[in-house]
C-alpha cells in the first residue's frame, strides 16, 4: 500500500494518456467543422472576388484569382490533410504508450477501466453531436458529408477510441519483460 502512495507517476501517466486521446477527438471534431464552415465560405467568396474586374490600372480580379485561388485549393485539400493528421496522432498515441517505459501497478487497472468508460461516454456524445450536424441539409453539412475521412473516423469514434484504449491497456499492463513486471 505504501508502494501505492509514492507511485503517482503510473496515474498520472493514465491520465494525460487519456487526455491526448480525448484531446484528439475534439480537436478533430472542431477542425472538421471550422474546414466545412471556411469551405462554404470559399465557394462564396472566390467567385466574386473572380469577377471585381478594373479598379484604376489594376486588375483587381488577376490579383484575386491568385490570392484566392490559392486559398480555394487549400481549403479544398484540408480535409485531407485533417483526416491525415487526424490517424497520425492516434497512431501517435499509441506509440507513446508502447515507448512509455514504465508500467503502472496493477491496481491501477480498475481506474484504467473507469477512464475507459468515460473515453467511451465522451465519444459517444461527440459522434451524437457530429451525427446531429451531419444529417442536416444545410450548407454546412453538405461540406462536412463530403468529408468522408473524417466523417467515418468521427462517426465510428467510440469503436475506433476503445480499441485503442484497450490496445494500449494491454501494452501498458502487460508488464515490461526486462524488469520482471511492474517498477
Amino acid at each position: 500500500m505504501e508502494n501505492l502512495r509514492k507511485n503517482k507517476k503510473g496515474m498520472f501517466g493514465i491520465l494525460f494518456f487519456f487526455i491526448i486521446l480525448f484531446s484528439i477527438l475534439i480537436i478533430g471534431f472542431i477542425l472538421v467543422i471550422v474546414t466545412g464552415v471556411l469551405g462554404f465560405a470559399s465557394d462564396e467568396i472566390t467567385p466574386v472576388m473572380k469577377d471585381i474586374g478594373m479598379a484604376g490600372d489594376i486588375n483587381v480580379s488577376e490579383s484575386s484569382t491568385i490570392v484566392f485561388g490559392v486559398t480555394d485549393t487549400l481549403i479544398k485539400s484540408a480535409p485531407w490533410v485533417i483526416a491525415f493528421g487526424y490517424v497520425m496522432a492516434l497512431i501517435f498515441s499509441i506509440v507513446l504508450v508502447m515507448g512509455y517505459n514504465y508500467n503502472p501497478n496493477p491496481a491501477f487497472i480498475a481506474f484504467y477501466i473507469a477512464l475507459i468508460l468515460l473515453l467511451i461516454l465522451g465519444s459517444i456524445i461527440i459522434s451524437n453531436a457530429y451525427e446531429n450536424i451531419y444529417t442536416g441539409t444545410d450548407e454546412i453539412a453538405l461540406k462536412m458529408q463530403s468529408q468522408t475521412a473524417m466523417s467515418y473516423l468521427i462517426l465510428y469514434s467510440p469503436f475506433i477510441m476503445t480499441l485503442i484504449a484497450f490496445i494500449t491497456g494491454v501494452f501498458l499492463f502487460a508488464g515490461n519483460r526486462e524488469t520482471g513486471g511492474y517498477v
